[in-house]
């Protein structure tokens, strides 16, 4: 680990920030394409973390970013379908745990007044043969901007009229939270949810601030 957080400043940052929390254990995995390159932060090896939360860092041609990443896994109704044990919600995953915990969501909200807060939700059919979460092309996704009101303005255009798509048009960040299970997929979908700070704002101060919320659940 030690050799990737000396030779990539966010996650020599990272590092930093889960030490002085006493955050440990650590597992910090490495994964590349063309395209980005990506770390994840995690409380164990990622393949066994789906549950948990992940600290990502993307390094894309076009951005970078720091993200607090929750995985939605599949509902029980799932286990009729040939798909993984592990991607199924057998226990209450994190995703659940602050989704459903307004104290929390408002504490994430109100972060918004030191810096721009990106969301970013990624939304799939898991129970197609071979998804993987890490590596499959999600069929739905979503950019917003969160501002400190929680409100959410949509970051790049969606050309998506499907359900899932709809949700675009929503402008709230709990009012999208609280619409996602509505859908009528939803206990086949996997969602990816992360909200976290782009480009110049990535610096000790403002990660310390978007951890915040979250480092007595790791």
């Amino acid at each position: 680990m030690m050799a990737i957080t000396e030779s990539h400043p966010t996650a020599l940052i990272v590092e930093n920030i889960l030490k002085r929390n006493q955050m440990t254990p650590v597992s910090l995995e490495s994964m590349s394409n063309s395209d980005v390159s990506e770390w994840f932060f995690t409380p164990q090896n990622l393949k066994r973390c789906l549950p948990c939360i992940k600290i990502h860092i993307s390094e894309a041609k076009t951005m970078q970013g720091l993200r607090v990443r929750l995985d939605k896994g599949l509902g029980r109704q799932s286990r009729a379908y040939n798909v993984p044990s592990h991607f199924i919600m057998y226990e209450p995953w994190m995703y659940t745990q602050i989704t459903s915990d307004s104290q929390r969501i408002q504490r994430i909200i109100d972060a918004a007044q030191k810096f721009s807060i990106h969301v970013w939700l990624q939304v799939s059919n898991g129970v197609v043969p071979g998804f993987n979460p890490f590596s499959s092309q999600f069929r739905h996704q979503f950019h917003w901007i969160l501002n400190d009101q929680g409100h959410l303005t949509l970051a790049e255009p969606v050309f998506d009229v499907s359900e899932v798509g709809q949700l675009q048009h929503l402008t709230e960040f709990k009012e999208l939270l609280d619409q996602l299970p509505t859908l009528r997929e939803w206990p086949w979908y996997w969602a990816t949810l992360s909200w976290g700070i782009v480009q110049g704002d990535i610096n000790e101060v403002n990660a310390s601030a978007l951890l915040e919320p979250i480092v007595d659940l790791w």
